[in-house]
């Protein structure tokens, strides 16, 4: 199990890119962007979201952003 929490500033994105595991991100405090190929879903604090390994997706932070992201290995 990796746990990392990431701290984004408004307006910042990740590239895409997928994870080799399951991945869950809670959004802290703050809101961002998650998408997929198939679906958008914006995720404020508190939030959870679930992915499957393998799943290409991006992030991007809609206003100053912490989250808590898990990877199962």
């Amino acid at each position: 199990l990796e746990v990392i929490r990431l701290v984004l500033p408004a307006g910042k994105a990740l590239p895409p890119h997928a994870a080799k595991g399951v991945i869950t991100v809670q959004c802290l405090e703050g809101r961002i962007t998650f998408a997929t190929g198939e679906r958008s879903v914006d995720l404020e604090a508190g939030q959870l979201l679930f992915l499957p390994a393998g799943v290409r997706h991006e992030v991007k932070s809609l206003e100053d952003a912490s989250v808590l992201l898990t990877i199962r290995l």
